[in-house]
């Protein structure tokens, strides 16, 4: 009987970026505590898993990612704010942010950290004969790269995550469901054997803007190993399954060890962040095209922003996992 791990803290409550700036503009930022309580809520009343406490891992493992001179800069800007205070990039390259939708706070390396430490005691359960382990984080990770933080991002969950798993000896595969681009796994990946895999909103149109092309292949031990499946707006469920078929077969040609699943809910039609047409019944299709696969699967939540729709693709999504 497959059975589902579910690691969780309810101190990402204490993550509140109140703001981000579009278009020149302050807005209210996306990143709600709220998308991941409903999440939570949804699988306790099925009963879909059970939950466990994440475990503690030393700062080292931050290094495996990140730069010094990235983790040092976080560190102390949060450690200089005054409480509810928030701090946004004036000047790039000597603020290591990419975007102006990423404040800094004063907690902000204290929970990014907490969150990466959600995604490590997945990979954790994982080597440990679990099948499949499912991580709530928040803030997600797949838009940091080793020097940048942004797109909510600020340490990369995923990545710290595999390179636990392939310091253990292991061969490990990064499938990206984010609506948006993995720009920073891409990054940190680039260079690797490692294989990564996204299907995403098309940059032309959708951010990060900047990667994401089919083009983008890896380069020199990595070339080939990392593909790009970029997608039109309004996708539905056929294109989107068929891409996703693609993705697994590569997969499997790869034969890994272990998946890791970037998993964002953002892909749903009535998110505000994203323009696919995905419904919530077709989540159930993909989470069981992914459990069919037959590889020990860490997923790591990343992105979705319409709490009570994300809720509900991910009770689909799992049901199609563990049948």
């Amino acid at each position: 009987m497959k059975i589902l791990k579910i690691i969780y803290s309810h101190n990402h409550l204490n993550h509140q970026p109140g703001h981000e700036i579009d278009k020149g503009k302050f807005i209210e930022n996306y990143d709600k505590p709220e998308r991941i309580e409903r999440i939570r809520e949804k699988l306790i009343v099925h009963e879909m898993g059970d939950f466990l406490e994440p475990m503690d891992f030393p700062t080292s493992y931050l290094y495996t990612v990140h730069s010094s001179t990235y983790i040092e800069w976080l560190k102390n800007k949060s450690n200089s704010l005054k409480k509810n205070e928030e701090y946004f990039p004036e000047v790039f390259g000597y603020d290591r942010c990419f975007d102006t939708g990423t404040p800094i706070m004063r907690n902000t390396f204290e929970q990014a950290w907490l969150s990466a430490k959600i995604a490590l005691s997945g990979a954790k359960l994982i080597l440990e004969d679990e099948d499949f382990v499912y991580c709530l984080c928040r803030p997600p990770g797949h838009h940091a790269n080793s020097v940048y933080c942004g797109g909510y991002c600020y340490f990369n969950n995923a990545a710290m995550s595999a390179f636990y798993l392939v310091k253990e000896g292991f061969d490990v595969a990064i499938l990206d469901l984010d609506f948006h681009h993995f720009n920073g796994t891409q990054d940190i990946f680039y260079n690797s054997n490692l294989l990564t895999i996204s299907i995403h909103g098309h940059p032309k149109w959708a951010y990060p803007w900047i990667s994401g092309y089919e083009w983008e292949n890896g380069e020199e031990d990595g070339l080939g190993y990392n593909i790009n499946i970029p997608l039109e707006k309004g996708t539905e469920i056929d294109e989107y399954s068929r891409s996703l078929e693609l993705a697994l077969t590569e997969i499997e040609d790869y034969d890994p060890d272990f998946l890791i699943v970037s998993l964002g809910f953002d892909t749903h039609i009535d998110d505000p962040q994203g323009d696919f047409n995905l419904r919530t019944d077709d989540y159930e299709l993909i989470g069981k095209m992914i459990g069919e696969a037959g590889y020990p699967t860490l997923f790591i939540q990343e992105g979705g922003y319409n709490p009570e729709a994300s809720a509900n693709a991910a009770l689909k999504f799992f049901k199609g996992v563990l049948k």
